[in-house]
């Protein structure tokens, strides 16, 4: 979805899409977009400068980092993005502290695609578990072990960490 420039004034503009699964990607070989992602926002400008502000409503599908299970992840997320023309740096060449939060655009339009595509990314965690107890797979036969035990031979510390071990095991 593209914001017109022109058509943004210091009062601001409403504006609400909704993205189908179909046709929004995250770009990500681990994530992606598995209902409705729904955009609310608020777009302002003053000078060349844009401000949009608003919400995303969406669920994610990803794998499990323990056992690879599928599963479906929230994201409601409340978001700013402060965007000047590209190439109006005001003759500074080192960035500030207060330029971290700012991107710029180009032409007459904000492609609001990226940003809700970086916004889902970034509400992500770091972390994906299906469950805080997840057992995972069996590092021998790939067993998932939250749906049956298996019957390999879980092997000892690796003798190269025994020291380790003994050190640990000590006592005070």
């Amino acid at each position: 979805m593209l914001i017109e420039i022109e058509r943004l004034n210091e009062r601001g503009t409403d504006f609400e899409h909704t993205y189908t699964p179909a046709d929004f990607s995250l770009e990500d070989e681990h994530a992606r977009v598995a209902s409705a992602v729904r955009v609310t926002a608020r777009a302002t400008r003053t000078r060349g400068e844009v401000r949009v502000a608003g919400t995303i409503d969406t669920a994610v599908e990803t794998a499990c980092d323990r056992c690879l299970a599928p599963l479906a992840v929230p994201v409601n997320v409340s978001f700013k993005a402060d965007l000047g023309l590209a190439g109006d740096a005001g003759g500074a060449n080192e960035l500030q502290d207060a330029d971290m939060d700012f991107s710029t655009y180009e032409g007459d339009a904000i492609d609001l695609d990226e940003i809700v595509r970086e916004q889902i990314l970034l509400a992500l965690p770091a972390r994906q578990l299906c469950a805080e107890d997840c057992k995972g797979l069996c590092p021998t036969c790939g067993a998932n072990l939250n749906e049956k035990s298996c019957d390999c031979e879980q092997r000892k510390t690796d003798v190269r960490w025994s020291a380790l071990e003994e050190l640990k095991n000590r006592e005070p």
